[in-house]
């Protein structure tokens, strides 16, 4: 009995032996071996990483260390075991990669990386970029200065997570402004938002992917535009100077982690976050995109706040008729004056019931309109004020170039700083047409030919054309007059054409034709490029909404052209049609009254 005992300890001795080191493997030494067990720390933070009820896990974080499991096996046919260890806070996780680490032990809590703690631990390459914004709940007022910030907040509740980047730049404002705002702390930073909504008057940092989730969740949050911080991004820790840094980043650049992110983003965020995500990542100003989703949410809950009012408006009407009804038959059963009596009691009742929840909805939609105006206004004004400096760079560029000593090199440069800015002016100029058109500004019309519109807008294009080898073909006869305005013209035809480039591959040709059929002048431009799905072309004159088709060089798409050309086309008097099918190109008509 006392040899069995022996045997079964020692046995258990070098099982916990084993079980302790196993995390403790190097880069080298599982290279070796070809089997490993790496030890995971984490903290459940909704959406990268998530904790069911029943114990499993889902997420991005956990997507791509799983992932990175499969690409050590594809790639180096190496077997190794995940083992997941749940941590309370971020202060734990940071803490066991801090202090006394082994080689096989990681640390994910979308820790933000920063010169700080790259003094404490390593860091693999960002995952996932790093944007936090100042958010607070409605009752503040929108801060557009930093002496706004300074006059005002000193009356708020800041909400923050000790030892986070949160906590950080909240302190770093209270001294860099010297404005003396009050902290409270929660344990994560899934509890900033219920604790900014706890009362009014409070404020926080948080991470875009969850301040997009709360918008989209539709909470009584706002974004403050002002004292954004994007840092270098979201990063896996580990023991610093440990070599595992190697088949982390190496895997984090691969094309298989990218296509894992990508699905990842579309699973858990949504297409819409993705494609805001993405064009952030890829340079395209934070705030302008920021404040285009906000202007698309305002815009949807003002529909929905239209269809609640609608349908109140007929349950309304419906409890009036059903009253109505039960009071006359109850007038033919019982004495006339005593339930003529008790029916205007209740008719007062319900009507003053029914005229309070007017009210109340009234009042929303008030504050809905007053809302999207201001956005409207604010996107106006920075629109106007961005151009000045745009046309400041662009003629700059052009003295640049007439220098005759620049290198090749120094040429290219200037010729795609002046690119980057016409195209920027071209988008602003496109935000300024959908604010036009929707203040319904209108000029007199006169005779217009649309021949020399459609010559100056080919014109326009040839190069753009002739970059992707596409042939512009037009086909006109006799004369082709309209009454409009040449600008709104010029505008309907050159968003149908630069659609028709962008989304047409490179070789193909795209065709315009213009004739004249029972009254209405033709104006036809076919392309042969993906087409579109029946899902698309319902979205497709909306605003600021990208579809599933991509553009076939990497072009850019602000989502307003097909919204501007039926806008346009409406304004001028004339109808906008289209025939299109998923890998058979797309051809959009457009049908105007004969002069």
């Amino acid at each position: 009995m006392r040899v069995i005992r022996s045997i079964f300890f020692t046995i258990l001795f070098f099982y916990f032996a084993f079980s302790a080191s196993g995390a403790d493997q190097t880069w080298a030494e599982i290279q070796k071996e070809k089997e490993g067990n790496l030890t995971i720390y984490y903290r459940s933070t909704e959406p990268f990483l998530i904790k069911e009820t029943d114990g499993s896990l889902r997420g991005l974080e956990y997507e791509m260390m799983v992932g990175f499991k499969y690409f050590l096996w594809n790639k180096y046919g190496i077997r190794v075991n995940l083992d997941w260890q749940s941590q309370e806070s971020f202060k734990y996780v940071f803490g066991l990669i801090k202090n006394n680490p082994k080689a096989g032990e990681f640390g994910l809590d979308i820790i933000s990386r920063t010169s700080e703690r790259e003094q404490e631990v390593g860091f693999s390459n960002p995952y996932f970029p790093d944007i936090q914004v100042l958010v607070s709940d409605k009752s503040i007022p929108t801060i557009n200065s930093i002496d706004e910030f300074k006059d005002k907040f000193e009356q708020y509740t800041a909400v923050s997570v000790l030892e986070t980047t949160y906590d950080k730049y909240l302190k770093n404002l209270k001294e860099k402004y010297d404005v003396a705002f009050n902290i409270i702390y929660k344990q994560t930073s899934n509890e900033i938002v219920p604790g900014i909504l706890e009362q009014p008057g409070r404020f926080g940092y948080m991470d875009l992917p969850n301040y997009l989730i709360a918008l989209n969740q539709n909470l009584a949050i706002k974004r403050q535009p002002i004292l954004p911080i994007k840092g270098i991004g979201f990063s896996v820790i580990f023991k610093k100077g440990s070599d595992w840094e190697e088949p982390i980043n190496e895997y984090l650049a691969s094309p298989e982690y990218q296509i894992l992110r990508n699905k990842g983003i579309q699973k858990y965020l949504g297409n819409d976050v993705y494609d805001l995500i993405e064009s952030i990542s890829q340079g395209e100003n934070e705030d302008m995109v920021l404040l285009l989703k906000e202007k698309e949410l305002v815009d949807k809950e003002l529909v929905e706040t239209s269809r609640q009012i609608q349908q109140q408006e007929y349950i309304t009407n419906m409890l009036i008729a059903c009253v109505i009804i039960v009071f006359l038959i109850a007038y033919a059963l019982y004495n006339r004056s005593k339930i003529k009596s008790k029916a205007n009691k209740i008719l007062t009742a319900h009507r003053a019931m029914i005229e309070n929840q007017n009210e109340l909805l009234s009042n929303r939609n008030n504050e809905l309109l007053e809302l999207d105006e201001e956005k409207n206004n604010f996107i106006s004004i920075l629109s106007h004020d961005l151009r000045a400096p745009i046309n400041n760079i662009t003629a700059l560029a052009g003295l640049l170039q007439m220098d005759e000593n620049l290198t090749e090199s120094q040429i290219g440069s200037i010729k795609h700083m002046a690119d980057e800015s016409r195209r920027l002016n071209k988008m602003v100029t496109r935000i300024l047409d959908v604010e036009r058109i929707e203040s319904k500004s209108t000029e007199d019309f006169r005779v217009i030919n649309l021949t020399e519109v459609i010559e100056k807008v080919i014109a326009n294009y040839e190069k753009q054309a002739l970059d992707k080898k596409i042939t512009l073909a037009f086909d006109s006869e006799g004369e082709h007059n309209v009454m409009g305005l040449e600008q709104y013209l010029f505008h309907v035809f050159e968003n149908l054409l630069s659609n028709a480039i962008k989304f047409s591959p490179l070789g193909e040709a795209i065709w315009i034709r213009v004739f004249v059929k029972d009254g209405f002048h033709h104006i036809n431009f076919t392309d042969g490029g993906p087409g579109m799905t029946k899902e698309d072309q319902q979205l497709m004159f909306k605003k600021f909404q990208r579809l599933s088709a991509k553009p076939t060089a990497g072009e850019r798409s602000t989502g307003l052209g097909l919204s501007i050309v039926a806008k346009y086309t409406e304004l001028l008097g004339g109808k906008l049609t289209w025939k299109s099918a998923p890998n058979e190109g797309t051809t959009f008509t457009v049908l105007l009254k004969t002069a």
